[in-house]
């Protein structure tokens, strides 16, 4: 029987002892928590040298997927140092984490289909969570990362790939010698504005990404009101970590960690299992490897219904417009002034409106079909009336359509409808689906 010790900094409240088979192995698997003591990890280390098959490190900050080089060789540096005092396999999880991260999502998205399309997703830390960022983001460009408001104390998120990427690369470690982040923890109002924009950020978010360490912290200010409705992506989401999304009205948990065990563990000790059973080191073990074992033994992630019922919100925008004066009158201001002005106010007002951005009317909520799958989406306004939108050329209505596009896909929106009039000015609507970034329905199918 192979013996599986995990060493970990976490309570020793949470210890566990069991027996399990894996890859044709029998497995006995121990926790040993450490209450914080990192002294008592390395002697415990020193232990159960040569005694164990391999050994797992848990409740241990992960290095930043991205940064410094310098950054990155100096944190795996004190890890190898820690592994080389001892013969038997050390890992911290760190080959399977960077291998799950990417095929948890790829894998949720094969079966469900079209999940991610378009998701306002919204990550605590982009640093730790790069490689979930750059898969998400062949889904969908609306990513927000708040690394710099956590990190640096400065109110302002990162928006692409591209921009965390430039963060990582050096701007991250220049900004770390500002005064910004003492400010704003010490100066009120600014840390209460960054608070604000963390929770106004993650009440517009669909998807929201916790990482594993600090998962408390991360997330010790939001309530209902931030997370209710929402889909959690998070690695090792214990019993008391799911309780907790379910108090705060989540809708779906992705566990990025396969559960394999009779209960969750961390990716320490899952890759620990791989090591022994496939008698490697950390060093000697690739991604292949890893992604031969979660075939082999179908370790899919898990995806979690917090209130037990499985729960899936597809999202779309429709947009309408006015239909004639009468239409414009329903805002109170116009009607009390169109009855004192002369007739050509009205017209006056119904071409000037014409040429408005689109804007937000309304969102729609509580859609859910037969099937269970729910739909929630916003109605966007373009101000032209058809008599206005026959006085102009087709290309007057296509411009604010496509703005409307845009608006829709900054919503989250995976699919847009045209309504009325603007489903069948110029060529009833291709040029328009052409163009645009998202799905474009008319409703002349039906």
């Amino acid at each position: 029987m192979k013996q599986v010790v995990s060493i970990s900094l976490g309570p020793k409240a949470a210890d566990f002892e069991l027996d399990t088979e894996f890859l044709g192995h029998e497995f006995s698997i121990r926790r040993v928590g450490t209450d914080g003591d990192l002294d008592k990890m390395l002697a415990l280390l020193l232990e159960w040298d040569d005694k164990a098959d391999a050994i797992g490190l848990g409740s241990m900050r992960f290095p930043n997927a991205i940064g410094p080089k310098h950054v990155l060789e100096r944190r795996a540096e004190k890890i190898r140092a820690l592994s080389d005092r001892v013969n038997t396999p050390v890992t911290m999880g760190s080959a399977l984490r960077n291998v799950v991260h990417e095929w948890s999502i790829r894998h949720v998205e094969f079966v469900f289909g079209k999940y991610f399309d378009n998701a306002r997703v919204f990550f605590f830390s982009g640093l730790a969570n790069h490689k979930i960022a750059r898969v998400l983001n062949e889904f969908t460009e609306n990513l927000i990362f708040a690394d710099p408001v956590l990190e640096n104390g400065i109110s302002k998120f990162i928006k692409s790939v591209k921009d965390l990427e430039l963060y990582a690369s050096g701007v991250h470690e220049v900004l770390k010698w500002l005064p910004s982040k003492k400010f704003s923890a010490n100066f009120m109002p600014a840390r209460l504005w960054n608070i604000h924009l963390m929770k106004k950020a993650m009440q517009q978010a669909q998807v929201i990404v916790v990482p594993h360490y600090d998962f408390y912290h991360y997330l010790e200010d939001a309530s209902l009101e931030e997370l209710g409705g929402k889909i959690i992506i998070t690695s090792c989401a214990y019993d008391d970590r799911v309780t907790f999304l379910q108090e705060r009205g989540v809708d779906v948990i992705i566990d990025t960690a396969p559960k394999v065990l009779e209960k969750v563990v961390g990716l320490n000790v899952l890759e620990a299992m791989m090591l022994a059973a496939l008698d490697k080191k950390q060093d000697q073990i690739i991604d292949d490897d890893i992604l031969e074992v979660i075939c082999e033994q179908n370790m899919a992630p898990r995806v979690v219904y917090p209130s037990g019922t499985p729960k899936r919100v597809n999202r779309f925008a429709f947009v309408i417009h006015p239909l004639s004066q009468e239409f414009l009158k329903k805002e109170k201001a116009l009607d009390v002034v169109s009855q004192l002005a002369p007739p050509l106010f009205m017209d006056a007002v119904e071409k000037v409106i014409a040429y408005a951005p689109p804007f937000l009317y309304s969102k729609v909520t509580g859609i859910k079909s037969p099937t269970g799958v729910e739909a929630e989406g916003w109605l966007i306004t373009v101000g032209g009336t058809p008599k206005q939108m026959l006085a102009h050329k087709p290309e007057f209505t296509y411009d604010r359509l496509l703005q409307a596009a845009k608006m829709a896909k900054r919503l989250g929106a995976q699919i847009m409808g045209l309504g009325a009039f603007t489903k069948v000015v110029g060529d009833a609507g291709v040029t328009v689906a052409k163009k645009a970034d998202i799905p474009i329905t008319t409703g002349n199918s039906y």
